[in-house]
């Protein structure tokens, strides 16, 4: 029998936190399994808080994959905010997934995603309140297996003693021969070490169990060394053709608004550029690209699933996707239908055609950003980052015409090669884009500039190079700051060089970091990539208490030396990293994998990648059209009055993720909305007055405009159907021209308290006999709100004044000194100028 959590004890502790949504599942596409029906039990771990978890597109991808199979089951988890932790500690209760409220001991396995080194200590975190031990040493058959895999994977070794099993490469079939192997094995082992040398002949399994950590010479790292029988190399997994594996289309749709809160769709894996500091390359690495088909079908399709107002194309350079243009022409009808963008992140000015620019801005512009990563061309020759000052200005030149008003700018200080008048280049382009932009928009444009300091990322040729000292980059960054003063829209975002310093240390440490990690968890790190959470001194203490110098890890490496990240195999020779090195010191560019043909990288001997990019070029793709062609100014428009609930889980939701929320299932169930015109289109919803998170609602209000007739039963049908848990329609009427709008027709809201709530019973006792003292309001309230005691509610008659709105909760606070009432609060209806209320819809 699976143990779960008790729904009513948790919603106890989501009354005390901020942002309760991260905690309650129940979204909008959540698979929910029986867990008594199935033969495996995963539970997917993302070591940061769920609206930048919820964001990952490969935690999307494997949920989406095992959850498909009937007798699998896949259920999530975010690592927990400071105030969630404190309370699940204070009480005991184990963290849990998201779907089942199941403790996450009671999984077979719990496996994380590693994108930034910077979420070790939130690893250890999830699985200390998960009540798994930490160590693998401390773990037995009756724990869960511990995974990881991700980018940040590829160094396992400051991770090693806390994983069972490190995963390399794509995950979407290893997935199931690990799980298959597990199920084949579980109840033959006698013991865990049994249990975990079952999986070390599995391609691209890592299991540090059995490599013990050595010095060696010319390295002052240390290095893994296997024993007997086992591989000095681990090849990672390469899935091919990307179209094995479709994109997820039911993507969960978040609680709360999350980082990316969008329809996110891979057109390409890998990327062709090869720019030398960049580790995302080699991970990826080879370049696969997804087929026109594939990429038209699963947009429209995904966007009907989810309701998504945004669809992004997604890859390490979006441009070089040889599809992109045909793909948004082909796409576009339906975008434009529905006035839903396009985003296309990491796009180089060099790939951004006049007609990508035109056809984006059709529906609504969204973010523009330029990644010329150095100032000078001469420093990105040497970083092999091809964009020339040409190209860049072109790029802002297409944004000026169309309408921008905003650029975000990326650039990196410390770069191998660096020099003062690099720093100057930077300034010299932003002032040439202002002026620029100055002549075309007649005004100044906003640049927001961000400037990161750059790390040695293991597998890239620059691994072997010393990270800028602490002080060097705090002058290259006041140098910065210094000199763009002299633009008042010119808004600079820094990257701290302390956590900059700790990521690189992590980045290319050895298997030494895991104590200090554990005694920095153990003194209070956490949310290590937050600036306001960062504890310099955790990690100072961690360092000094366990003997490590971190300042070993940053300085230059022999590229004879061997390293502990040198048991991936990549598909990258080692030599080609070297000569890579050797071309930067020459301020030599690189052609990317497209305009070369020399088998160097090993790419064309990897028997999954025999299929050549070009062979896909003449797959057919559907044109997309929209049902309906979008009705004319001319074209008739409706207007209707709808009531809906708010209960469950959705009380745990503030007012703005209720509108996300409501939009999103009229996109869903593909009622015409009428938008506003612009840039940026907006669905013509007005809402009643905002209801506080934590409130129930029975009869809320909002009206809407579409081109359609809708009759009620139809109108419910279609959008219940498309509503997460906690959110029903109940009623619906179409106005006259002679009906006020919401806010001009609202006389008077009714609230209903709950005296049997714990928050209010625990500070009025013996309510009973105080039917008296519980209705007496206080003065400056006796006009405005009237009150009466029905039984173990107090109903509360509210004027509604729309410049002023009274809070109930102060009310409240000031009748029976009760604070933050909200949760045992439900707002029963709203009462008309007519003497109509919205039960009545």
């Amino acid at each position: 029998m699976i143990r779960t959590i008790e729904q009513n004890k948790l919603e106890l502790l989501w009354r005390l936190v901020q942002k309760p949504g991260r905690y309650t599942g129940g979204e909008w596409n959540e698979q929910k399994k029986d867990p008594e029906k199935v033969r495996f039990k995963m539970v997917l771990a993302f070591p940061e808080v769920y609206e930048i978890g919820l964001s990952y597109l490969g935690q999307k991808i494997l949920y989406h994959l095992v959850n498909a199979h009937p007798e699998f089951m896949a259920e999530r988890v975010y690592a927990p905010w400071v105030d969630f932790e404190q309370e699940l500690r204070k009480r005991n209760i184990p963290l849990y997934s998201l779907e089942n409220k199941i403790p996450l001991a009671e999984f077979d396995l719990i496996g994380f995603s590693l994108l930034y080194e910077l979420n070790y200590s939130n690893v250890l975190t999830i699985l200390e309140l998960g009540q798994v031990p930490l160590l693998v040493e401390e773990r037995t058959l009756q724990h869960p297996l511990v995974v990881a895999g991700g980018p940040a994977a590829l160094n396992p070794e400051p991770l090693a003693d806390f994983m069972d099993l490190f995963v390399f490469g794509d995950g979407e079939e290893i997935i199931f021969k690990i799980i298959n192997r597990y199920l084949k094995v579980k109840g033959q082992v006698k013991s865990r070490e049994e249990l975990l040398r079952s999986f070390t002949d599995l391609r691209g399994v890592y299991v540090p169990r059995f490599y013990r950590p050595q010095k060696t010479e010319r390295s002052h790292l240390l290095i893994p060394v296997p024993a007997p029988g086992f591989p000095e190399k681990i090849i990672k997994n390469v899935l091919f053709p990307l179209e094995k594996a479709a994109p997820p289309e039911k993507v969960v749709v978040p609680n709360i608004r999350s980082v990316f809160d969008r329809l996110q769709l891979e057109v390409a894996r890998g990327c062709p550029q090869n720019c030398r500091f960049c580790q995302a390359t080699v991970l990826y690495f080879p370049y696969r690209e997804r087929s026109l088909a594939q990429t038209v079908s699963s947009s429209y399709q995904g966007l009907k699933e989810t309701g998504y107002e945004d669809l992004s194309f997604n890859a390490l350079s979006v441009g070089d996707y040889g599809f992109l243009e045909r793909a948004i022409e082909n796409i576009l009808p339906y975008l434009e239908e529905n006035k839903i963008s396009v985003s296309l992140p990491s796009l180089r000015p060099g790939k951004l055609s006049r007609k990508i620019v035109e056809d984006i801005v059709k529906i609504r512009k969204t973010g523009f950003t330029l990644v010329p990563e150095a100032g000078s061309e001469r420093l990105r020759a040497i970083i092999n980052k091809k964009i020339s000052d040409q190209e860049l200005l072109e790029a802002a030149r297409y944004a000026f015409e169309n309408g921008w008003r905003l650029l975000k700018l990326y650039f990196m200080i410390g770069l191998p090669g660096e020099k003062a008048e690099d720093l100057k280049a930077i300034i010299q382009l932003i002032g040439e884009l202002v002026e620029l932009g100055k002549k075309i928009l007649g005004t100044a444009p906003g640049i927001n500039l961000s400037v990161s300091s750059f790390i040695p990322k293991p597998h890239t040729p620059f691994q072997w190079v010393a990270m800028n000292e602490e002080k060097l980059l705090l002058e290259k960054q006041a140098y910065i700051k210094s000199n763009i003063r002299r633009w008042k829209k010119v808004e600079l975002k820094e990257h701290p060089v302390k956590i900059s310093i700790l990521e690189a240390v992590f980045s290319r440490g050895d298997r030494r970091l895991g104590a200090v990690l554990r005694e920095a968890h153990a003194q209070g790190a956490r949310f290590d990539g937050w600036l306001d959470m960062f504890r310099q001194d955790a990690w100072e203490k961690a360092f000094d208490r366990t003997g490590v110098d971190y300042r070993q890890y940053l300085q230059a490496i022999s590229p004879e030396a061997a390293l502990p990240w040198d048991l991936v195999e990549t598909g990258l020779k080692k030599s080609y990293l070297l000569d890579e090195l050797k071309a930067a010191a020459s301020e030599q560019f690189t052609p990317g994998c497209g305009e070369r043909n020399c088998g160097q990288c090993l790419a064309c001997l990897w028997p999954e990648y025999k299929l050549s990019v070009n062979d896909t070029m003449n797959i057919p793709a559907p044109v997309v059209r929209a049902k309906k062609v979008t009705p004319g100014r001319d074209s008739q428009i409706f207007r209707y009055r709808a009531a809906y609930q708010k209960e469950g889980l959705a009380r745990f939701i503030s007012h703005n993720d209720l509108l996300d929320h409501l939009e999103r299932a009229f996109r869903r169930a593909e009622i015409k909305m009428v938008f506003s015109q612009g840039y940026h289109p907006k669905m013509l919803i007005s809402h009643g007055p905002a209801l506080p998170l934590g409130a129930g609602a029975k009869a809320e209000i909002l009206e809407f405009q579409s081109y359609e007739v809708l009759r009620r039963d139809e109108f419910l049908k279609r959008i219940n159907a498309c509503l997460p848990s906690g959110i029903r329609f109940s009623g619906l009427k179409m106005c006259s021209q002679f009906d006020r709008p919401i806010f001009q027709d609202i006389e008077q809201v009714v609230y209903s308290l709950d005296l049997n709530d714990p928050i209010i019973s625990e500070k009025v006792p013996g309510r009973d006999k105080q039917e008296e003292a519980l209705t007496v309001l206080p003065p400056e309230y006796q006009e405005k709100v009237k009150v009466k005691l029905e039984n173990t509610r107090l109903i509360f008659f509210v004027q509604f004044e729309a410049q002023k709105p009274i809070r109930i909760q102060e009310v409240i606070e000031k009748m029976l000194g009760v604070k933050n009432s909200v949760y045992a609060l439900t707002r029963e209806y709203l009462v008309f100028k007519d003497g109509t209320d919205s039960r009545a819809l």
